[in-house]
């Protein structure tokens, strides 16, 4: 079966571009975060088969907002078809975290890891050359080990990584037209996009 995940970042009440990524063709959407909105948040979550994690800038009314309408991932799971969604969100990743580190993973075949913070040391490096990553992620990707890891937060950190069997993507802001596209078959392929440039 072949599914084709969009992975959107760091939207920053920019529903114009937001608007756009209805227009692409895709099975799952996901959100690392930072819709700072409510509004853009309320356009989110009306996506077909949409997930998302809080960002840092996001506030409590955009998380009853995503939650109410049961798409938020912070601290949870969620399945859809073959996939595991994983969150740990921006608001409170450590507590995530610690609620993470109590599920049982075995049962799952394909991980995917949703949050808004990187990893430390993977992809994110900040424009003076600062590693911004939590430490406490990588603990969780030892733990959980997914085939993919999704994230943002670091906006000039936007790039492609494969270390030790999962893929590390981050997209860059959607606020400057950055978006993922992922096709999970029997690879995975993963490119990163601009809405500016006509992909």
């Amino acid at each position: 079966m072949v599914t084709k995940i969009i992975h959107i970042s760091d939207i920053h009440c920019n529903n114009y571009m937001l608007e756009k990524i209805k227009k692409l063709n895709y099975d799952i959407l996901i959100s690392s975060g930072d819709f700072e909105c409510l509004e853009t948040a309320e356009i989110f979550s009306e996506f077909k088969n949409s997930f998302a994690v809080s960002g840092n800038l996001d506030d409590i009314s955009i998380m009853k907002h995503l939650s109410k309408k049961g798409i938020l991932l912070d601290g949870k799971i969620k399945t859809f078809n073959e996939l595991t969604f994983i969150g740990i969100g921006g608001i409170d990743p450590i507590n995530n975290i610690s609620v993470i580190k109590n599920f049982s993973f075995t049962k799952y075949k394909y991980i995917i890891l949703v949050s808004h913070n990187p990893p430390y040391g993977i992809l994110d490096k900040t424009f003076f050359n600062v590693r911004a990553g939590l430490k406490e992620i990588n603990s969780v990707l030892n733990y959980i080990k997914p085939i993919m890891h999704l994230f943002g937060h670091i906006h000039e950190s936007s790039g492609i990584e494969n270390i030790n069997n999962t893929i590390y993507i981050n997209p860059g802001p959607l606020s400057n037209g950055n978006y993922a596209e992922i096709i999970l078959g029997d690879k995975i392929k993963a490119e990163i996009k601009n809405l500016n440039e006509g992909n």
